[in-house]
Parts: structure tokens; C-alpha cells; sequence
């Protein structure tokens, strides 16, 4: 049972990144696990759900990388993000997943919810390695530790992207941890001197 629905979504990482989610169907999906039809619509009940259940198994797999690694610290933390980072950037059907899945998010009105939970996940668990790195250094970013994430979330998005069309020297595997450090660096500084200019 556990085998089969690991084929399922296997095989559904495949297909939707290579077909998108609107050219992606359940036959297809079906012949690449070597199951039914039938067994997907009863594991998953649709289409979206097994896209849902793709999306949900793979952002519980990072986070669970980012968790152990922040377990042992905040920098481990960062280290397992640019990790996870680099993986995705070199896995053509993982790159292509990632951008199809906010393609979908924007397409598909049923699918925008799912995608916005999803994105809320993943900002709260960043927003939460940030509250503890700050508390580890003991400074004070002057900026909400949830703003510090999504500007951590676009870098890690617009990376892959840079990553993947693989331009030399344009991207060094290092740049997302040190953006980050300088980032929190910079506003660190700003919080000292009062704020950023022209802030009362």
C-alpha cells in the first residue's frame, strides 16, 4: 500500500513536471506507476488532491531536513536550506515542479488555496529559524522576523531559477547563505543606528 502510493506520486513528479498540471492526466499518471486508474482516484479522489498530496509530501521532507538541521543551530539550519536549494536547482523535474506550482497557483482558482497554505507553511517555519538565529546572536533586526522570511523565501525561488540556466560564475553554491548572513547583517546594523534613512 505505502509502495504503491510512493509509485503514485513518483510518477505524478514526473508527469506534471513535464506535462504541467493542465496537460498532466490521470491515465498518464497511472501508466508510469504501472497502476489503475482506479487506484488513484482511490488513494487521492482527484487530480488537485494528488497534486496537494505531491506539493504537501515535498515541502514536509525540506522542512523536516530544516528542522533537524536547526536542531543543531541556526547556521546548520542555513546550511541544510542552501542544500535543499542546490538539489532542487540541479533536478530538472524538480525545478520544473517548483515553477508549476505556482503557475497552477495563478491558472487554477480550486488550487490558489492549497498553494497560499503551502507558502504560509513554509514562511512560518523560516520565520521561525529566524527567531532563533536573532535570539542566538542576540540582536535585533529592527524588520518582523516573518518579513525576514519571505525576503529569504523569493532569494531561495529566484536562485533555483539562476541555478538552473546555469550561466558561469553568475551564481556562486555559497551565495544564498552569504546574501542571507549579509542581509541579516545589514538590518542588524540599521536596527542600531535607529532605523533605516529617512524613517523617523
Amino acid at each position: 500500500m505505502a509502495r504503491t502510493r510512493a509509485a503514485l506520486l513518483a510518477a505524478a513528479a514526473d508527469v506534471f513536471a513535464e506535462r504541467g498540471y493542465d496537460g498532466a492526466s490521470v491515465d498518464e499518471i497511472a501508466r508510469a506507476a504501472g497502476v489503475s486508474v482506479g487506484s488513484i482516484y482511490s488513494r487521492f479522489g482527484s487530480k488537485q488532491d494528488l497534486f496537494r498530496a505531491l506539493m504537501t509530501g515535498h515541502l514536509e521532507g525540506d522542512l523536516h531536513r530544516v528542522r533537524s538541521g536547526m536542531d543543531a543551530g541556526p547556521e546548520q539550519a542555513l546550511a541544510e536550506l542552501e542544500t535543499v536549494l542546490l538539489e532542487t536547482a540541479r533536478s530538472r523535474p524538480a525545478t520544473l515542479l517548483d515553477a508549476e506550482t505556482w503557475a497552477v497557483a495563478m491558472r487554477t482558482p480550486a488550487m490558489r488555496a492549497a498553494v497560499a497554505d503551502h507558502h504560509r507553511r513554509v514562511r512560518d517555519e523560516a520565520a521561525a529559524m529566524v527567531a532563533r538565529g536573532r535570539a542566538a546572536a542576540g540582536v535585533d533586526l529592527g524588520v518582523p522576523d516573518d518579513e525576514v522570511a519571505t525576503a529569504m523565501i523569493a532569494l531561495f525561488h529566484g536562485l533555483v531559477r539562476e541555478y538552473r540556466l546555469g550561466v558561469p560564475g553568475e551564481a556562486p553554491p555559497d551565495l544564498y547563505s552569504r546574501m542571507v548572513h549579509a542581509l541579516a547583517t545589514g538590518l542588524a546594523a540599521l536596527a542600531a543606528d535607529g532605523g533605516p534613512p529617512g524613517e523617523p
